[in-house]
């Protein structure tokens, strides 16, 4: 009866082991910041300056001091720093009268430790019961880089469709 219960204990400790390393490993917690991410992008109707600040503060800090953004289509190729992307974003966001973001199939590649290639489909929805309502999905991919145990992206790479709406 020992030797069954000292079993399973063991059996127990090393399943949770491997759940809180596959939970704590680089590409869940990266697929964890996208999906957040993605919800922060997301609005219901008005908001308060406070309210998009508050929203804001996360994608902030997920982008590295300079980021490059590439639009392949238009042949833009820009280094951008956090401040001038969220406001960008504040703007896209304000001319929607709501807005749904959702990333989907997110991919994450560690092709060397503290770097990250993340390809990802974002289902954006806007405009809801409005003329202008769209729903369309497109592939985005981003670099991103450790740094100070936190990952930020170093490049974005949009369609262009994304981006002209």
């Amino acid at each position: 009866m020992n030797k069954k219960f000292i079993i399973a204990v063991i059996v127990l400790l090393v399943g949770i082991a491997a759940w809180l390393l596959h939970y704590f490993s680089d590409q869940q917690v990266i697929k964890r910041k996208f999906t957040a991410i993605a919800v922060s992008l997301s609005k219901d109707g008005e908001e308060t300056p406070v309210m998009i600040a508050l929203k804001m503060r996360p994608v902030k800090d997920f982008i590295a001091p300079a980021c490059e953004v590439t639009v392949p289509e238009r042949n833009y190729h820009e280094i951008l720093e956090p401040g001038l992307v969220t406001h960008y974003l504040i703007l896209y966001r304000s001319r929607q009268a709501n807005l749904h973001v959702a990333l989907e199939g997110i991919s994450v590649e560690i092709p060397s430790k503290g770097r990250g290639e993340v390809s990802a489909l974002a289902h954006v929805t806007a405009n809801y019961n409005q003329p202008d309502f769209f729903d369309e999905t497109h592939r985005v991919r981003f670099s991103l880089q450790k740094q100070e145990k936190n990952w930020l992206v170093h490049k974005a790479t949009l369609p262009d469709a994304l981006v002209r709406r």
